[in-house]
């Protein structure tokens, strides 16, 4: 994989409290991602606690709309990006803040867990700690394209068809590198970032004759782009998370 340094990614999942009505005790209501809540650590946390676990898999958007439609109720743990707690907290209301104090802070990465309090934080009140974090990169099949490198390359016309790209923000900010600028540089700079994101989307809106297929997961991914028997094997972007 050729990963994008410095890159962090939508997979910074960052946990936030939902809701003004609790569950019952014996069960934790969880709003998260897919392969975020795997069942060997559900197992886990039965073991260690006594209470169940109640998974509904969403996304960023249905998310909101969920908690929006329950006035955040019917959920005790919601799991978005980082980049989805601020803004919607802030017009919608839809959450509640943690409590810092009884979370064992010892087990994040220092940094990590700065950044993501720092980008989640409304009126001194706490609304995430970061859950999982990842980089975006290409998964490239070296043996059909060895000097393949950036998101650029991927616009070459010896790649028309066998590329599948994740129709996120993290492609935006993969071509902007690529082409040389740095968005997180430019910020505290409306106009600066506005024309970098600009520039990238121009690139990956030219690039699109090269994409067989637009993804934002990864059974999206799997049922676009398995690659058959009789089909050479597709360039993929992708997100990896921990």
């Amino acid at each position: 994989m050729t990963s994008l340094r410095g890159l962090l990614a939508c997979a910074l999942g960052i946990a936030a409290l939902a809701a003004p009505v609790p569950s019952q005790a014996d069960t934790l209501r969880l709003l998260t991602w897919g392969d975020y809540a795997p069942e060997a650590v559900i197992k886990k946390f039965k073991e260690a606690t006594g209470i169940d676990v109640e998974v509904t898999l969403s996304n960023n958007e249905d998310m909101i709309s969920k908690l929006r439609a329950t006035g955040g109720a019917g959920f005790d743990l919601a799991q978005p990006s980082q980049d989805r707690i601020l803004g919607p907290q802030t017009d919608f209301g839809i959450y509640k803040p943690l409590d810092v104090s009884k979370i064992d802070t010892s087990k994040f990465i220092p940094d990590l867990l700065d950044a993501s309090k720092k980008n989640t934080t409304i009126d001194g009140k706490v609304y995430g700690v970061s859950h999982l974090w990842g980089t975006s990169g290409l998964v490239v099949n070296k043996a059909k394209a060895p000097n393949l490198k950036t998101f650029a390359d991927l616009c070459s016309d010896q790649y028309k068809g066998h590329v599948s790209m994740r129709l996120k923000r993290t492609a935006l900010f993969g071509m902007a590198f690529a082409l040389g600028d740095d968005p997180f540089a430019a910020y505290g700079d409306k106009a600066k970032y506005q024309a970098i994101i600009e520039k990238a989307g121009a690139a990956l809106a030219a690039c699109k004759k090269n994409v067989k297929a637009y993804w934002s997961g990864s059974d999206d991914l799997l049922t676009c782009c398995a690659p058959a028997r009789s089909m050479p094997p597709r360039l993929g972007i992708r997100q990896a998370s921990s």
